[in-house]
């Protein structure tokens, strides 16, 4: 069975925190890509983003992975995924088609917030239009 690649769009993208925890050193090979039908949020009082069902695009990258097993189980512990449709689960993580800048699909692993434990999550989110959560925060700096 092939690996399955993980769609990543926060800080998990190069030059963040949870790319040099978690990934540095383990991509295979990484590929810009988006998803549609995403919408993007800034969740300030984390320190993250998240994603949610929606009508936008979001901005990210595809990343193939080495020590897959290891790498994709460090991840979900970050993400607070508990198992697939557990609702204490921070983020979902469910298999979603990705588009490359190419226009080619691949469906990828993607991790997907759940509002609903989040009680700020109404009032504090901040939506992030153009779905670029790493030029938002690079605007920041």
């Amino acid at each position: 069975m092939n690996n399955i690649n993980i769609f990543v769009y926060g800080s998990l993208r190069e030059g963040f925190y949870n790319y040099d925890k978690y990934l540095k050193g383990r991509v295979i090979k990484m590929t810009p890509a988006v998803l549609k039908n995403m919408d993007l949020y800034d969740l300030p009082y984390k320190g993250y983003p998240a994603i949610t069902k929606g009508t936008g695009i979001v901005q990210g990258e595809i990343f193939e992975v080495e020590n897959y097993d290891d790498t994709i189980n460090a991840i979900d512990i970050m993400e607070n995924f508990k198992g697939e449709g557990n609702p204490e689960n921070e983020y979902h993580k469910t298999l979603l088609e990705v588009e490359h800048k190419d226009g080619t699909k691949e469906k990828c692993y993607v991790y997907f917030y759940n509002p609903s434990i989040d009680e700020r999550f109404e009032k504090d989110a901040i939506y992030i239009a153009d779905g670029d959560w790493k030029k938002f925060k690079l605007a920041q700096k």
